[in-house]
């Protein structure tokens, strides 16, 4: 095959990969090729208009000017390897016939990744970035709660879908944070997110918290719930020896 086609089909493979999980991390992604890292920045560098390499991550390039306070592809460059840790966890909790909610947010997406395709469950979500990984699962069974679509955080937004959630009853609430403070309680950067978290909250059969360790001791805008509110905790190694006793004192679970 000749070079410059090797180049190409190169390109073509990262901007799928990234499609699906926001940001990769140069030397995993040179795995994935089989090529040297030297030899994948090279291609990085002839197309700034379509890459950008941050922190020893590839992301897509995206407009400064489309920027936000909040932005999914922003927070998804963020502490990778963590959620992709979180999320291989939390995917183990899931059991056949299950049927779970999935959160908004840049974690979530890590769990499906590790969801067996084989396995058989119903997925329940508010959010364009989780339905487009779940629509790979081909025994994944899909609800939507559908409305206003939110373009900075992704997230649905209708006050009907309360009743579509009230005719569900869910075995597990995959639900992520911004933010986890003991003292002020569970936060999210946004407000429309709120509602869908809490009622989730009240009626799941299990309540998963999915957070890095990069938001603990973290305070966001948005408030939704507390730690007690939690069966289980999933981070990654660098969670604070002190919320493991916290947690473990409110008769909850950690993973890490």
């Amino acid at each position: 095959m000749p070079v410059d086609s090797k180049k190409s089909d190169r390109i073509k493979l990262i901007q799928q990969a990234l499609q699906d999980q926001k940001a990769i991390h140069l030397k995993e992604m040179a795995a994935l090729l089989d090529v040297s890292e030297m030899t994948l920045r090279r291609d990085l560098t002839r197309h700034p208009d379509k890459f950008h390499l941050l922190g020893g991550h590839i992301t897509l390039a995206f407009d400064p000017a489309e920027a936000s306070d909040y932005k999914v592809t922003e927070q998804g460059m963020r502490h990778v390897e963590e959620k992709r840790r979180v999320g291989k966890l939390a995917a183990a909790f899931i059991q056949p016939g299950d049927t779970v909610f999935f959160d908004c947010g840049t974690t979530i997406p890590f769990v499906i990744d590790f969801i067996p395709d084989e396995l058989e469950f119903t997925a329940v979500c508010n959010s364009l970035n989780v339905l487009l990984k779940l629509q790979q699962k081909p025994n994944c069974s899909i609800v939507l709660c559908g409305g206003t679509f939110h373009r900075k955080n992704q997230v649905f937004e209708h006050h009907s879908e309360a009743t579509i959630l009230d005719g569900i009853r869910l075995t597990w609430a995959f639900v992520s944070a911004a933010g986890v403070s003991d003292e002020l309680g569970v936060t999210c950067f946004n407000f429309n997110e709120v509602e869908v978290k809490q009622k989730v909250l009240r009626q799941a059969r299990h309540c998963m918290l999915l957070a890095d360790h990069s938001k603990f001791d973290a305070v966001r805008t948005a408030h939704f719930a507390t730690l007690q509110d939690f069966h289980v905790v999933v981070s990654d190694k660098k969670l604070p020896k002190a919320y493991r006793d916290l947690i473990e004192g409110y008769g909850a679970r950690w993973v890490v």
